[in-house]
């Protein structure tokens, strides 16, 4: 059964035999974490995306453009729909039945921390 279209598991279960840049433009375009009428701005990309690999079955690196480009335009207006609702821009809430974020999106914690020595300006100019 095909997951909910909008969320990310619907991209991966679309794109899942595809190139990573396509699988990836795809997971950016999800938009079921985002208030309903955010979403109402992220939808359309996500169609246009869903029909261009459809119609464009050979990954190339023209695909992959096209879907950034997507990416980059509905980023875009759902950070215009963010300042025309809130006022400002930021987070915004989320829906309430998205709880956590999807799977495929979370990090675990020792894949995301790296130590790092403590910043100092001596160091950085000793360095130089």
């Amino acid at each position: 059964m095909m997951p909910n279209f909008g969320t990310v598991e619907f991209s991966a279960e679309l794109t899942k035999d595809r190139q990573p840049g396509v699988q990836h433009a795809l997971a950016w375009l999800a938009f079921s974490h985002l208030p309903i009428p955010l979403q109402s701005l992220s939808m359309p990309f996500l169609k246009v995306a869903v029909d261009l690999i459809g119609r464009v079955p050979t990954d190339s690196a023209e695909l992959t453009t096209a879907l950034g480009k997507l990416v980059e335009a509905k980023d875009s207006a759902v950070r215009a729909g963010i300042l025309n609702d809130y006022g400002r821009p930021g987070p915004v809430p989320r829906p309430a039945d998205v709880v956590d974020p999807p799977s495929a999106l979370r990090t675990p914690l020792s894949m995301a921390t790296v130590d790092l020595p403590p910043f100092s300006p001596e160091t950085t100019e000793e360095q130089a």
